[in-house]
This record gives C-alpha cells, structure tokens and sequence, in this order.
C-alpha cells in the first residue's frame, strides 16, 4: 500500500518573512514541490544529494518575468550558494532580436539582423533552439555582444556556442575579455571553447567568406569543467503560451548537449489571460510538451506550476483558478512535479493588494522586482522545504496539498458544465485529467467522489461529478 503524505500547515523559517506584509496573503503552507509518486521525489532528492559529484542542471521556461531573469536569478543565486555552482548557465543576445535583455547582462549587437520568437510562431528558414528564439544575419559587419553586469568568477569553464553549423554557415571568431578563443571542437550544434579566467565580456563575430553564406545564432552556454554544482537555466520568452514549447526546433539537438535533469514548465498567464477562459486545446498541448521532453530524456523532471492571480481590464481573472485545476490535474496523470504558486502567493483576488504594497505593477499581471524576488525566494524555499521532507520520509508515496477553495463565482471552463445531471458518461478519448479540468476540480476529488484506485477509466463508465 502506497504511503500519502497529506500537508496542512507547515510554517517556514525564511529569511525575509518577517518583512513580507500580512496583506499580501502568501500561504506558506504551499510551499513545497508536490509529487505523485515516491520514485519522482526520490529523483529529485537524488539530484540534490548527488550535486557535489554530478551536475544538477534546470531548465526554467516561462514567459516575460523569466526572460528578464527576475525569479530565475534569485534561485539560480540561493541554490548555487547551498549546492555549488556549475556555471552561468544560457544567455541569448536580446538585442538583435529587438527585445530586452535580462537583468544580468547586456546584449547589443552591430549589422542587421532577423529573428523569430516563440510566441511569434514558426517562421521559415529561422528555426527555434532551446531559448526559444534566433537571430540570423549575412551582414559582413555583423556581432553579438555580451557585457556581465556581475564578473562571472574565474576557473575552468567551458563556453558553447550554439549556431546553424551546416554548408552555408559562416565561420565563428569568439572573443572573451577581447581575448580570442581556439575551438576545442566543431560539432553540427556549434562550437565548444575553453577559458579559466572570470568573464566580463563575450564577442560572437561571424566569419564570412562568399556572399551566400549566413550566420543563425541559437544561444551561447558557459558552465564550470568540473562536473558538480547547479546549472540554472533561464529560458523565458515575453508573451509566449505553452503552444510555443512545441515549436523549438533545435532543441532535442540542443538539450542532448546541455543534458538537462530537471525542467521547469513556468506558462500560463498568455494562455488564459486574453479570454479568461482554458481553451480546449491547452491540454494537448501541456500534454505534448511533457511527452517532447520524456523523448528527449526519458528520467527528467518536470514541474508544471499555476500562475498568479490575474486582474484584466477591470475584472478578476477566475480562469486563474481551472487553470491551478488543470496543472495539478496534469501534473498527477503524467508523473510530473507540481508548484501551486496560485495559492502559495495569496490565491483569488489578492494581485491588486499586491500592487498597492509595491510588490505588483500597475496592469495588475507583471511583479515588481521586490515581487519577483518574493516569488524566486519562495521557489527556492519550496524544493528545499521538499527536499528537507523527502529526507525525514524515506518510503513516501505522495506530497500533495489539498487545493483551497474560495468564495468565488465558478470560473469559467473548456465547455460549460451540464446544468442539471451531475453524471458524466465517459466517451472514446477522455481521460479522468480532462473530464476533472472540466469541471473544476481536482483528479484526486474525482477519484475520491468516485471511490476510484486508478486514472484507468473505461468508454461508457458513468462519473459522479462532485
């Protein structure tokens, strides 16, 4: 019989919690990183014990406040100062995608240049890689240029460039401190060199030698030679929505070199914003993005997570609330990771608060820095507060936190719910995910309403809805 571990209130002793006002309604008893079974928890132990022997590497995609590196830089610091750090992880040039840059470093950039986003969709002849962007250009006078706004410290270090390495590329001169660099080697993803001082600057100059050749600039890796610590990933593109995962051309290539454990699904705001709705396709496409990256790695870790609340031209966004539904829900039926930030970070109606106290911006969607700061310290409290948990349970089965409920109006749904049977018969296709997204509630409330021991359910089989 499988152990569950079911979590009520559990109160954190963090560093900032005593200046954090009351007002903003954080609920520190949701943060942890949920898990559905023991085997995924036990990974994630593993990893973190294991981190001073073998690399711990995260891939955090999301939207706006992860390109910038807000939240993903307070985590990135807090969990390379406990575990060791393996290296500055990603960086893309910003600036010649004409969108702005992360808080740690600068991105400019000379000649002219054309680029996709995600968000944008697939564009032909520009490709997508693992940042969800590309920059290409034939412009003999091009460069893409680095600036650290923090020296990236000194010590063996490797540093990958990631571009279209094929018959019609240009060649490649790196510079790092104005110093060129000699490949150590050139593989079809792009070239690896080596370098053992500290970082302040990077020059990525393309080498043309006919008029037909192009340069395509996917990203550029540094991590530490040795192999230990955390590698940090951030990987965000402003306005994109979960669909953009399924579009990254270049990245089972990619991911095969950064060879990542863990990555985190950080989406949901651009899904749901615009309409207040979960549209009938989002399911699929969460779907698509797990399976995408069990292909790539079939041990990784992947965390799903709900977002904050929304308010959106003067209305609360209540989709907030199905889509924390749906997350769990995904999160239970496909063995991934779960981060409830919806009611860690206050739940329905509390983004407005936040805003009045400084911690939110105006349009009530976006954090401030002391909010992302907020939410990137809490990120890193979860996974320790988690690990710390798995490591007292050896046998644990579950970590879950039962959803809390608010009084609000029932949020609107993938279709309107029927108004007077409460019982669903099961057609060709469902699955218990997509019938509890339906309805709002949660696969564990279904099951439990339903006295089922499994997702497994059968065409014609008639469920109760709560």
């Amino acid at each position: 019989m499988r152990n569950f571990l079911w979590i009520f209130i559990f109160t954190i002793g963090w560093s900032w919690a005593q200046e954090i006002p009351s007002d903003l309604k954080i609920d520190s008893s949701f943060a942890f990183i949920q898990g559905y079974s023991s085997s995924s928890l036990l990974r994630l132990k593993k990893h973190f014990d294991q981190a001073d022997t073998d690399k711990f590497v995260i891939i955090h995609y999301g939207g706006s406040h992860i390109q910038a590196e807000n939240p993903t830089s307070v985590i990135r610091n807090k969990l390379q100062e406990r575990f060791g750090s393996g290296g500055r992880g990603l960086m893309f040039n910003y600036g010649a995608a004409n969108t702005y840059s992360s808080i740690n470093y600068s991105s400019t950039f000379a000649g002219k240049w054309s680029y996709n986003k995600s968000f944008q969709g697939k564009k032909q002849g520009l490709p997508l890689g693992v940042c969800g962007m590309v920059v290409e250009s034939n412009d003999s006078s091009a460069y893409l240029q680095f600036g650290l706004k923090k020296a990236i410290e000194s010590g063996e270090k490797l540093i990958t460039v990631f571009f279209e390495n094929d018959s019609i590329s240009a060649g490649l001169a790196l510079f790092v401190n104005d110093k060129p660099l000699d490949p150590l080697n050139e593989k079809s993803y792009g070239n690896t060199y080596s370098f053992s001082d500290s970082i302040i600057s990077i020059q990525v100059v393309p080498v043309f030698h006919n008029k037909n050749q192009r340069f395509r600039f996917y990203a550029l890796n540094i991590e530490n030679i040795k192999n230990s610590g955390v590698v940090y990933h951030s990987t965000g593109v402003g306005a994109a929505a979960y669909r953009s995962m399924l579009i990254l051309e270049k990245l089972p290539e990619q991911a095969q070199v950064l060879k990542p454990d863990l990555v985190i699904l950080d989406f949901g705001t651009n899904d749901i914003l615009y309409h207040n709705r979960i549209e009938s396709s989002l399911i699929k496409e969460v779907e698509k993005a797990i399976f995408n990256w069990k292909q790539i790695n079939p041990e990784i870790l992947i965390v799903l997570t709900s977002t904050q609340d929304l308010f959106y031209k003067n209305k609360s966004i209540d989709a907030c609330l199905s889509f924390r539904n749906l997350m769990d829900s995904l999160a239970r039926s496909n063995d991934c990771l779960f981060w409830n930030w919806y009611d860690l970070s206050g739940g329905f109606n509390t983004i407005r608060k936040w805003n009045a106290l400084g911690y939110a911006k105006s349009d009530n969607i976006h954090l401030t820095k002391m909010g992302y700061q907020i939410k990137g310290s809490l990120l890193y409290d979860s996974f320790i507060n988690t690990l710390n948990l798995v490591s007292k349970n050896s046998k644990i089965g579950e970590l879950t936190i039962p959803l809390k409920n608010y009084e609000i109006s029932a949020p609107k749904e993938i279709s309107a719910p029927p108004k007077t049977n409460r019982i669903y018969t099961v057609k060709s296709g469902d699955t218990l995910s997509e019938i509890a997204a339906k309805y709002g509630i949660s696969v564990t409330k279904l099951k439990r309403f339903n006295h089922l021991s499994s997702d497994m359910i059968r065409v014609g089989q008639r469920i109760k809805i709560p």
